[in-house]
């Protein structure tokens, strides 16, 4: 988008609070432009007059000789408006405040922040910032180091967007010492007016941008950041890391799925709607930056490595095992190859282990045996830097195999490059090659199981909701005419049948009597269970009891109930069939702040609470989705049957989870549901609901 040209590629820059001394934030602006080889017009305005760094100065940014296309604006946070106001009768396109005290520091910074977002949609003027660093961009036309900050930044592919400035500098400093090529950078700290949104969706339109990296530690507009980012992750990957926590997770909820979202559970479901690559390490996500930007993403999971030393390339076999990669045996072809091309001594297996002595021919053999092997999609080269071996020969062969394939290579060179001239040159030509270098064995596993998955969070089928046949007209009228807070079991029952969602047959009682004729009616065994507003946790409480097969057990557990809740505001009784021979699960939702209802899926009854195994997705569902979610928890094995049990009926389940989905995008008053436990039976048998809360909220 050429929206933000003037942010990245401004033509002329001023620089609005400059300085003569050398630590301030006006200084080192201008000293990092002239610094890095910008071409275009650089001017210092202060009050003051005189020069600075070689540059005259203007008194204020009326007075800049000619035209400005962007400013960094410097002041102190009270002048920051009339400041701008100035900018705008100049003509600039851009501000980037770098003046700090607005929202984060204050109240009454936040109303100084206001009046900036205010002026600048008067005036078309585009803020960046407040309480920022800035952007920088290697592009030879611009060569743009428009920030404070000392990090040398190397022209490379791997574009960064960060709110933290701390952060960004962490990634910054990181991407430096390693070499590791970026492309450009953007740290927007209040990100009052230009968003992280539209800084992600300007990348995904820059074709040297192979990477995004992105910092977040809040979501100002969720629904934009879906809006703008979805598109962005389907193209090109972006790596994300997301500090702090959401006001979503704090809520106090008295329903399972309520309890259940934790504090960052929104991220987590923002960022899998997107396709956007989440970390929970920021090393992590720096050394899989380095291999995204440079190599292509696996086609599959399956990887060979070759070494000169073999427990390095042990370490990796461990690690991508756990990581769930595969290694597979190399094909015939290839160890009759290796065969005639290696020592009698080396090991031709997978790893290929080539012993200390192997040089240039043999690592260029083994490596042309991995990247031609059929059973293999990546390669990991392992290598030590005896004294007594060429090792710019080694780097030579994997410059030739780099360079005539298309599979992903990684490389991990155990050196000091201190130690002789020729280690340094070597881990040099293997990165120019292309071919990320890694210091730890399990680093190179890690990175190659980040890119397998998001090369699955990519691939995944995605399709569209569909458009069920329900009374979408009852569910509206049952929830009209009730109260807010919790359904009544009745209505909750109504709701549920009015979007065709399966419950086990049941019939509600008052007295005894009632009792016994409804147990008649269904047919023993039958569960009872206590009703009322308060029984929020109806087990807890002593009201459920299960498998009554007869009369007597009946009123035994009718009498032992009715004592411990009598008194109970609005007691009363439901009877349903017992249901044997199935899996619990839950199905909830809950309702994300500004992004939407959420369905939650996982083991139900009193599992959910102890074992917590449940996954979340933003609604409407599609049916891969739902079909994700399923497949999605820890205990998925159990769904399919587990040691002589029968699986479930996962269509069946998978119709309950798309009905929810369409019952919580239809009826927004809906703010927590819990269907749990849901019985889920192996096919032929029934899938039901035998027990579900909903809780609605009106304006």
């Amino acid at each position: 988008m050429a929206s933000l040209d003037p942010l990245f590629f401004p033509k002329n820059i001023a620089v609005i609070g400059a300085s003569n001394r050398s630590f301030t934030i006006g200084h080192r602006i201008i000293a990092n432009l002239q610094r890095y080889g910008y071409p275009g017009k650089i001017t210092p305005v202060n009050p003051k007059g005189g020069e600075i760094l070689g540059l005259p100065v203007s008194t204020s940014i009326l007075e800049v000789p000619g035209d400005v296309e962007m400013v960094h604006v410097i002041v102190r946070n009270k002048y920051v408006a009339q400041t701008l106001k100035d900018c705008a009768q100049k003509g600039v396109k851009v501000a980037i405040i770098n003046t700090s005290g607005f929202k984060e520091l204050s109240p009454e910074g936040a109303e100084m922040e206001k009046q900036l977002v205010a002026i600048g949609k008067e005036t078309g003027l585009r803020l960046f910032g407040p309480n920022c660093q800035g952007v920088m961009n290697t592009d030879p036309k611009v060569s743009l180091y428009s920030n404070f900050t000392f990090a040398q930044m190397n022209p490379g592919h791997v574009s960064m967007v960060a709110q933290g400035g701390g952060v960004a500098e962490v990634i910054n400093n990181y991407f430096g010492m390693n070499k590791v090529g970026q492309r450009m950078y953007a740290s927007n700290g209040n990100a009052c007016d230009i968003s992280v949104p539209e800084i992600i969706e300007y990348y995904g339109d820059d074709p040297e941008t192979h990477v995004i990296v992105l910092h977040a530690e809040s979501f100002a507009d969720p629904k934009d950041f879906l809006t703008r980012v979805r598109p962005v992750a389907a193209k090109k990957p972006i790596l994300a890391l997301k500090s702090g926590t959401t006001v979503e997770g704090a809520r106090a909820a008295s329903s399972h799925t309520g309890g259940l979202m934790e504090q960052d559970t929104v991220s987590d479901v923002l960022f899998d709607k997107c396709g956007v690559l989440r970390f929970a390490s920021l090393a992590e996500l720096c050394e899989a930056a380095q291999a995204f930007a440079v190599q292509k993403v696996p086609r599959s999971n399956r990887i060979g490595m070759v070494t000169n030393a073999g427990s390095p390339a042990i370490i990796v076999t461990d690690e991508a095992v756990k990581a769930g990669l595969q290694v597979p045996d190399l094909s015939e072809s290839s160890k009759e190859f290796l065969k005639e091309s290696l020592q009698a001594i080396a090991s031709i297996a997978n790893p290929i282990d080539m012993m200390a002595t192997a040089g240039e021919k043999e690592f260029g053999a083994s490596l042309k045996a991995l990247l031609d092997d059929a059973n293999l999609d990546a390669a990991v080269v392992c290598f030590m830097t005896p004294f007594f071996v060429d090792t710019l020969g080694i780097a030579k062969a994997i410059e030739e195999q780099a360079a005539r394939t298309d599979k992903t290579m990684i490389a991990v060179a155990m050196t000091n490059p201190d130690e002789k001239p020729e280690w340094q040159e070597t881990i040099d030509r293997v990165r120019q090659a292309g071919v990320p270098v890694y210091y730890f064995p399990e680093v190179a596993a890690r990175v190659l199981y980040h890119m397998d998955r998001y090369r699955r969070l990519r691939d995944r089928p995605v399709g569209q909701p569909p458009s069920l046949k329900v009374d979408k007209g009852a569910a509206a009228a049952v929830i009209k005419a009730a109260p807010a807070g919790f359904l009544a079991a009745k209505d909750v029952s109504a709701l549920l049948e009015s979007y065709a969602i399966t419950q086990v047959a049941e019939k509600r009682a008052q007295t005894w009597d009632e009792v016994k004729a409804a147990a008649e009616q269904l047919g023993f065994p039958v569960v009872l269970k206590a009703e009322a507003a308060d029984l929020v946790h109806k087990t807890d409480d002593g009201g459920v009891a299960l498998n009554l097969t007869d009369q007597a057990l009946l009123k035994t557990a009718f009498d032992s109930m009715f004592a411990k809740l009598t008194g109970t505001p609005g007691l009363s009784f439901l009877l349903q069939q017992q249901v044997d021979q199935a899996l619990e699960v839950i199905v909830g939702g809950a309702i994300a702040k500004d992004l939407g209802p959420m369905v939650m899926f996982g083991l139900g009854g009193i599992q959910v609470e102890v074992l917590k195994d449940v996954i979340f997705k933003l609604a409407p569902l599609t049916e891969a989705e739902a079909e994700q979610m399923l497949s999605g928890i820890a205990a998925a094995e159990l769904l399919d049957g587990f040691r002589g049990q029968k699986g479930i009926d996962r269509p069946a389940l998978i119709d309950i989870l798309l009905r929810v989905s369409q019952l919580l995008s239809d009826q927004p008053e809906i703010v927590e549901l819990d269907l749990n436990p849901i019985m889920a039976g192996p096919p032929g048998t029934a899938t039901l609901v035998v027990d579900a809360r909903i809780k609605i909220e009106k304006n």
